[in-house]
């Protein structure tokens, strides 16, 4: 299902009426940098990696975006060569399970278990993929996960291949990750700030930008949420207060403008937190909020069709005390959910 209108179709995306009905409730800031990256430049550049001797800028780069999209507690590698002493480009930092359940992106686990990276821009990946594989098993550290990053294309049959067949071997849980997922990661999810930052690859605009009254309010709250939120002792004996917390989080986050990928992460731990340690409100208003921010902010029709129905029956099946501001929160979206693009 498309968000936008359709050829022959007029009207607005609901982020645009939104803005134009409540202005307040969006950045005020002017003309933010910007980082300007197609995709056939970045394919191009990934391309000629080791033609440029760009390798040690390449395992930096991924280093990053995997601290940005799959955990981001990663060990930086030291020595003079790739992956140093430990046989890794990079692994995981263990965290306290306090700490860990605090995290807003990335993938579960990350801070719990032991997991290695390996990065790589050599053409042969599959041989290599074997090689840096083994090496992290050799060391012993009993690796749960093991991600190897490629610059290479990858074809889906192959790639299965050797990560069922590495899996096996090892007995540790095996990734490829390919040209197709950088691209994907950098330009779709728009994390081109890495590639022009530590690839030196595209360009960096900027516009004489002003940072809004509001934004400059929401973004020092929001920083002193998120020091609060990251120290597990900030709320002891106050539960619900950091569940509180954590949804305004979220709320900043949206106002700000941040990308997708992070608001979404906030909201995901707000949800998460209030369903450990939060009220049953609180539980279905951190839910509420998170839809309601697909919708007004991302466009996301598709998503508020496919979630709205089991938001509705858990408001449904909510305790008497809690019903009338159930029933509130169900009225105040009931403009959207099962919308359609006609």
């Amino acid at each position: 299902m498309s968000n936008q209108p359709g050829p022959g179709k007029s009207g607005v995306s609901p982020s645009e009426f939104m803005r134009n009905l409540r202005p307040e409730l969006y950045s005020d800031s002017i003309e933010s940098p910007r980082y300007e990256l197609d995709r056939g430049t970045l394919e191009y550049h990934l391309e000629t990696i080791t033609s440029r001797n760009q390798t040690h800028a390449f395992e930096t780069f991924c280093r990053k975006l995997c601290e940005r999209t799959v955990c981001p507690n990663l060990r930086p590698a030291t020595g003079p060569e790739g992956g140093g002493d430990s046989k890794a480009d990079s692994e995981t930092l263990p965290l306290a399970d306090e700490l860990a359940d605090l995290l807003f992106f990335g993938e579960p686990n990350a801070g719990r278990e032991r997991w290695a990276f390996a990065f790589s821009a050599k053409k042969r990946w599959t041989d290599k993929a074997r090689t840096d594989v083994a090496a992290a098993i050799g060391t012993g550290r009993g690796y749960q996960k093991i991600f190897f990053v490629t610059s290479q294309f990858t074809r889906s049959k192959d790639r299965a291949h050797v990560e069922d067949e590495l899996t096996r071997e090892h007995g540790a849980q095996v990734t490829i990750l390919d040209r197709s997922w950088i691209v994907e990661q950098v330009i779709d999810r728009d994390h081109r700030d890495t590639a022009v930052n530590y690839l030196s690859v595209g360009t960096e605009v900027r516009n004489g930008g002003r940072l809004g009254p509001s934004d400059y309010s929401r973004a020092q709250q929001l920083e002193d949420l998120e020091r609060a939120l990251a120290d597990p002792n900030a709320f002891e004996g106050m539960a619900l207060q950091r569940v509180s917390e954590a949804l305004v989080a979220a709320k900043l986050s949206r106002s700000l403008e941040r990308p997708r990928i992070e608001t979404e992460g906030r909201f995901a731990r707000a949800i998460r937190l209030a369903r450990s340690e939060g009220s049953q409100y609180q539980q279905l208003e951190a839910q509420y909020e998170s839809l309601w921010t697909a919708f007004w902010w991302f466009d996301d029709i598709a998503l508020v069709n496919r979630e709205y129905a089991d938001f509705e029956g858990r408001c449904s099946r909510a305790t008497t005390r809690s019903f009338w501001r159930c029933s509130a929160i169900c009225c105040s979206f009931s403009s959207t959910p099962r919308c359609t693009d006609n």
